[in-house]
């Protein structure tokens, strides 16, 4: 990272210039929301009151098979039982069931690993 220096000093240099460069993007991205949205994009809503919404679905590029499976992880057991399911920014699945009585939220995997799983 910074070429063959190799020496602590070195070491926190990078170290601070990754902080700041970090510290001032999120400044950025506080003040304009617009920049922000640019960067890490919207919320997804997946499932509304036991419909999907396949437009958002398909623009997540998740399928039907996926959506159970994060639904099962959060201990339901059918889309018509699920009050709402958000892809948020970060790739987690929010899965709200039971009129938002029970919230949980797991990490979405990736398309890769799923795929591997099924060769």
């Amino acid at each position: 990272m910074v070429g063959s220096n190799t020496t602590l000093a070195g070491g926190l240099v990078a170290a601070a210039a990754l902080f700041l460069t970090n510290f001032i993007i999120k400044q950025i991205m506080f003040r304009f929301p617009r920049f922000s949205k640019f960067l890490q994009g919207e919320n997804m809503m997946l499932i509304y009151e036991g419909k999907l919404n396949k437009k958002n679905i398909d623009k997540a590029k998740l399928s039907v098979d996926e959506i159970m499976e994060v639904l099962r992880e959060h201990g339901v057991s059918r889309i018509e039982d699920v009050t709402l399911a958000v892809l948020e920014v970060d790739g987690n699945i929010s899965v709200l069931s039971d009129n938002f009585t029970n919230k949980s939220v797991r990490k979405r995997k990736s398309r890769q690993g799923v795929s591997q799983k099924h060769s």
